[in-house]
């Protein structure tokens, strides 16, 4: 994602930077997406994750929900989405 040199390599700097994954400005990635886009992480082979690293798998999910409630309580759009591939339930 090349975040900047200040990142704090944990998941509160992580909210930080993806809440701003659209304004060039901001200087959180090396390459934002366009204004009003969204980013699209994609997790292949979910369900080996999700049993590999379940505190992980569980915390990204609730942290890319946080940047988008963030962003909506704040009027404005969702700016991250999820691809998953390979998970079963």
């Amino acid at each position: 994602m090349a975040f900047p040199p200040f990142y704090g390599a944990n998941m509160d700097a992580w909210i930080d930077c993806m809440t701003y994954a659209d304004d060039p400005e901001a200087r959180m990635l090396a390459r934002p997406v366009r204004p009003g886009e969204l980013l699209t992480l994609q997790i292949d082979d979910t369900s080996n994750f999700a049993v590999r690293c379940p505190e992980q798998f569980k915390a990204l999910l609730e942290c890319i929900a946080f940047v988008n409630y963030r962003r909506v309580e704040i009027g404005g759009r969702p700016v991250l989405s999820l691809l998953m591939s390979g998970y079963f339930s």
